[in-house]
């Protein structure tokens, strides 16, 4: 597949397309993790009453 590229330099390639990959992954994981916490740390009821209350005060005015 690789034959036009020399042997110790495919093995060098391979390995550090490996590895952009596994980082690539892992950042995704991370994002993904702290979206998760986001959505765990919210809360509808509050978040409903809060917005319900805004709404009262810009038609009051």
């Amino acid at each position: 597949m690789l034959d036009f590229i020399p042997d110790n330099f495919q093995s060098i390639l391979i390995i550090v397309v490996l590895a952009v990959l596994f980082l690539a992954v892992m950042a995704n994981n991370k994002r993904n993790q702290s979206k998760l916490r986001d959505r765990r740390k919210r809360n509808f009821k509050t978040d409903y009453f809060k917005l319900k209350n805004e709404r009262e005060k810009e038609s009051n005015s």
